[in-house]
This record gives C-alpha cells, structure tokens and sequence, in this order.
C-alpha cells in the first residue's frame, strides 16, 4: 500500500534530520519495526548508531545529494 503525502510530511516531522541525511540508513525489522542507523556511529563514538529520534540538530548532518 503506497504512504500517502500526509503520511510522508508526518513521517519525515517523527524522524526528523535522519529522513534526508546521507549517512543515515532505514532499517526495517522482521515484525515491521523502522530504525534509523546513523553510519557515523561506527567510526565517531560521538555518534549513536540508533539515535533518538526525532533528531533535530546534528553535527554530522550532510543533506542527500539528488540529481534533477
């Protein structure tokens, strides 16, 4: 079932910086629990790998790069 527009906007509002970071990754476990893993966690202690979320200010932010 496609998420819808809404569910989008209050989807990326709960996940916050980590919905459009580059080195953040998604993670979906078997019983349809979402995960956000922080890929700086595992070379920077400063980092979590799971942070709390939703993150709202972030040292290591780096916005995705998408192409037009």
């Amino acid at each position: 079932m496609p998420i819808t527009k809404r569910q989008e906007q209050e989807q990326s509002a709960n996940v916050g910086l980590c919905q459009s970071c580059a080195h953040s990754r998604k993670i979906t476990s078997a019983h349809d629990s979402v995960f956000y893993l922080c890929q700086l966690g595992f070379t920077d202690p400063a980092f979590p790998k799971y942070p709390r979320l939703p993150v709202l200010t972030c040292a290591g932010f780096t916005p995705v790069l998408t192409q037009c």
